[in-house]
């Protein structure tokens, strides 16, 4: 289910936004000034697709209504005095009351209080009824632990503690949400030999590491996954081969004109994967000049049958880096970018064609790189992303661009987005995509 409209009364205290999202264009600009809330109702939104309940619970709000297309609609209600979480599921004629709650005692009675530990990688048990949060660096209750992370326990567990509905549990998992965040350019990771340091005192410990190295890794992954796909299909359609020509009946389709079309044309394929740095490069063979024989031909239809089907096997892969490539090389002066097999991201001088390591980007190329590598490749199709103030990553001649690479993004992708910013030069002549949360 896509999400069509997001109401939210009493904001803070006294902010009523509606967002009606621009379901068409599939791009929604929320705009306004600060303190109205944009940041907070897209991390609430999220949030609450994400099983991260313990967040509605602290801020203030009195009720979100979320709004589905085709039809349906859930309403949240903010109980702050039992710390509840009413629910009211609207499909068709049919009306459902559910109430999220804890109940921390049940779970002490039902569970030893060490039951947290190696579930949630970032909580540490410090007390008897205290754990400290390494993401968030504060201490938090067994409550704030279980509604904070209770997404990431075992089904069993988390049925367990934190009942969710069978209806509400299935809209959850058909909304996809994924909120990109300004910071994006490090991720964290543990120093192994630091494993017997308590995460609470470990915090000195915890490694950065350049998101784009890791993403260039992760290039590398993806190519070597289509690699052996396009391989073993290869291996599988070569063993059949010598029995499906001799059973093959040549169509009236398998003329020279159409066999010759088809061979430049997968001769075309194959160049833009090797220019896209997906396979290794090599010479073509062209067809010879002469007629081709009925034999000949026979041959020439099975062979570039079996070849079209081990190059589709690249679609996906291929239509995105050539995307990529082409979003950030509009971007970058002075040097060019390029993808390859075996060393993930190039970036080269355009001066005199010497590498530039990644550490050497300014760090709008690398938000850049990060934000479309994580659109593309790593986002869900049908997903909503949430991009929150983009122009705080991007330099001010890019933003007018952005509105026109997402919009690229979100067709080949099909992927929907919410984003809310400040700058008038992302919104640029699209205006038509606004929606104001006014004071």
């Amino acid at each position: 289910m896509k999400i069509k409209e997001i109401e939210i009364q009493s904001l803070f205290g006294y902010f009523d936004h509606k967002i009606s999202l621009k379901t068409d264009d599939r791009i929604t600009i929320i705009h306004g000034p600060n303190g109205v809330g944009k940041t907070t109702v897209l991390r609430l939104i999220s949030g609450f697709f994400k099983r991260q309940f313990f967040p509605m619970l602290a801020t203030p709000f009195d009720r979100i209504v979320i709004r589905f297309k085709p039809k349906g609609s859930l309403t949240v209600i903010r109980d702050k005095e039992e710390k509840k979480l009413k629910l009211i599921y609207h499909l068709g004629k049919s009306r459902t009351k559910y109430t999220l709650s804890l109940d921390e005692q049940k779970i002490l009675r039902e569970y030893p209080r060490s039951f947290l530990e190696g579930m949630i990688d970032n909580i540490e048990r410090v007390g008897p009824y205290e754990w400290y949060d390494e993401k968030t660096d504060r201490r938090m209750s067994l409550g704030e632990v279980v509604l904070s992370y209770g997404h990431l326990l075992p089904y069993d567990i988390r049925e367990s503690i934190i009942p969710i509905p069978e209806d509400i549990e299935s809209l959850l998992e058909q909304t996809n949400i994924v909120i990109l965040e300004t910071q994006r350019l490090f991720t964290r990771h543990k120093n192994e030999d630091e494993e017997t340091v308590p995460r609470y005192r470990r915090r000195v410990h915890v490694q950065q590491r350049m998101t784009v190295e890791q993403y260039s890794e992760d290039m590398i992954s993806q190519i070597e996954k289509y690699q052996r796909k396009s391989g073993e299909l290869g291996a599988s359609l070569d063993s059949s081969f010598p029995q499906r020509l001799l059973e093959l009946k040549l169509p009236d389709i398998a003329t020279e004109e159409h066999i010759r079309k088809e061979y430049d044309s997968q001769s075309e394929y194959r160049d833009r994967l090797m220019r896209s740095g997906l396979i290794a490069a090599e010479t073509p063979v062209p067809l010879h000049p002469e007629d081709l024989a009925e034999n000949e031909r026979k041959v020439l239809w099975a062979y570039l049958d079996d070849v079209k089907k081990k190059l589709q096997v690249f679609d996906w892969l291929l239509f995105r880096v050539e995307l990529f490539k082409d979003i950030v090389n509009s971007r970058f002066s002075y040097k060019k970018f390029g993808v390859d097999r075996e060393k993930g991201f190039i970036f080269e001088s355009d001066h005199d064609g010497s590498i530039v390591p990644p550490g050497a980007l300014s760090s709008g190329e690398q938000h850049e790189i990060v934000l479309t590598y994580e659109l593309l490749f790593k986002a869900q199709p049908g997903s909503l992303i949430f991009i929150d103030e983009p122009e705080l990553s991007l330099h001010v001649t890019w933003q007018r661009k952005f509105l026109e690479d997402i919009a690229k993004i979100s067709e080949l992708a099909d992927l929907d987005f919410l984003v809310a910013t400040h700058s008038p030069l992302i919104i640029h002549d699209r205006s038509d995509l606004m929606v104001e949360l006014a004071r």
